[in-house]
């Protein structure tokens, strides 16, 4: 041990000296370890200072002898520590002087700490007594509890949100009958489920329904009754449903006025002018006024120009009301023999409602009328895949049925026609294509009822009919020239 603290002064005179330079202190120290007291002449003196030889000898003895004190008292602190490992630790002291950087507790902040400690003891004697306090112990209980909840009601609630986005999605892109189809889903959902999510989706179904049209209106009626009571409607958010409602029963009654007229008129000049008084000043649908004095105009046989006018009335006062007057514009194509207006009219309205009957009406009357019965069938029969129900679509089938020669196939689309008719246009028109094709196939009892039945309500059949039974007139040329259809003179 001994021999491991002497330090041999000419080996490591060189090591001492890098020492004394790293000792603190911003004054150089000028130390000859090679100087001994009999070497007086080898020390430097600068005649200026006028310092005493061996005043100067004895302090640097004396700093030599604190040095090696130093020295020797690191070495008993550090007995497994080279020298070279004591001046290094030494040097980097030095150059991190001033570099120290404080650490404070991470719970109250103020408290200093060591370097490997986290807590003062302040903090850590009250955790120590107060773990926690005893109703935060509650927050991750109602977390979990909360979030189960949301968890829950999403599950319920997902699949209505997600397929009302898809039946939107539907009537954005015009397919209405399949967004109504999506939407019964989601009713029949919620009634299920028993939750309450408002009445949005509800009026969603409404704007498609007043998008479909008048030939909506009695399912429109009936969805309004079943979701919205009297009081309801009068709430200021449901304006929208009231305006819906309002339209119907405008359409009722006007139809009413219009019977009334009609059967004391003699003519389209007598209906207009008692008509025109009738609803004078009234609040009735403006489009709708128009649409049943189109619809006179037809029944009287008057010429293009009066119907061209009463439908550009309609969209003069209602350009919305695509649904109603675009399919007129393409009935008076075709009464003009235009069938590539016609086509313009289809698809026009196919940007609408592209599920809307009249698209693949007019495009199976148009391929009819130039002599591809083939095509025209194909046409109907996509359309009565949407609705097989369609009064329209089945009276064209039969149509075109008869001039394959399918006699008994025109009967069965005739008879589809004369049950869900729900225009007078389209039951007249229906009727007589009915009792034209039961005469046909010479079923009389079917017959008589029909005639029996659309003479109790005033009416009577085309005059085309009994030409046909008759053989003055093909079923060919009434159905491939001039309109193409049956006439009321």
């Amino acid at each position: 041990m001994a021999e491991k603290k002497e330090i041999n002064e000419k080996s490591n005179a060189e090591e001492l000296a890098e020492l004394v330079k790293e000792l603190p202190g911003d004054e150089e120290v000028l130390l000859d370890l090679n100087v001994t007291p009999e070497g007086d002449d080898k020390i430097p003196l600068d005649p200026e200072t006028g310092l005493d030889p061996e005043k100067l000898e004895s302090e640097l003895n004396d700093l030599k002898d604190l040095v090696q004190g130093e020295i020797d008292k690191m070495m008993e602190e550090n007995p497994d520590s080279t020298w070279k490992e004591i001046v290094k630790e030494a040097k980097d002291k030095k150059a991190n002087r001033g570099k120290e950087t404080v650490k404070f507790c991470e719970c109250c902040g103020e408290n200093i700490v060591d370097e490997d400690e986290t807590y003062c003891e302040e903090c850590l004697n009250t955790m120590r007594h107060y773990p926690f306090v005893w109703w935060k112990i509650l927050i991750p209980i109602f977390a979990v509890i909360t979030l189960v909840l949301a968890f829950s009601y999403f599950a319920i609630s997902y699949p209505v949100f997600s397929e009302t986005v898809a039946a939107n999605k539907l009537a954005d892109s015009g397919k209405l009958t399949s967004a109504l189809a999506a939407y019964d889903n989601i009713n029949a959902e919620i009634k299920v489920t028993d939750k309450n999510f408002g009445n949005r989706y509800l009026k969603y179904q409404v704007a498609i329904y007043e998008k479909l049209g008048v030939d909506a209106y009695e399912d429109l009626s009936k969805f309004i009754d079943q979701n919205f009571k009297g009081s309801d409607l009068k709430k200021f958010y449901n304006k929208s449903v009231l305006n819906a409602k309002n339209k119907i029963s405008s359409f009722e009654n006007l139809y009413s006025v219009f019977e009334e007229v009609y059967n004391g008129s003699k003519n389209y000049s007598e209906f207009s002018d008692a008509y025109d008084k009738k609803v004078e000043g009234t609040d009735y649908d403006p489009a709708q006024i128009y649409y049943y004095k189109y619809y006179a105009a037809n029944v009287y046989g008057e010429g293009i120009s009066v119907l061209r006018e009463n439908v550009e009335k309609i969209k003069e006062v209602d350009p919305d009301a695509k649904s109603l007057y675009l399919p007129l514009f393409a009935e008076i194509a075709l009464n003009e023999q235009k069938y590539d207006d016609m086509l313009k009219y289809a698809e026009e309205l196919s940007k609408v409602n592209s599920e809307s009957p009249y698209v693949y009406l007019y495009k199976a009357v148009s391929h009819r009328f130039q002599g591809d019965f083939d095509t025209a069938s194909k046409v109907c029969d996509d359309g009565l895949k949407i609705d097989g129900t369609n009064t329209l679509l089945n009276y064209q089938k039969a149509v075109i049925c008869l001039l394959q020669d399918k006699q008994s196939e025109a009967y069965s689309y005739a008879c589809t026609a004369y049950e869900y008719a729900d225009t007078v246009n389209s039951y007249l028109s229906a009727a007589s294509l009915y009792s034209l094709c039961a005469q046909l196939e010479g079923d009389t009892e079917v017959n008589e009822a029909i005639v029996e039945e659309v003479s109790d309500y005033g009416y009577g059949f085309a005059n085309e009919v009994q030409e046909i039974l008759d053989g003055k007139l093909t079923v060919k040329e009434l159905f491939t020239e001039g309109k193409g259809d049956f006439t009321w003179q």
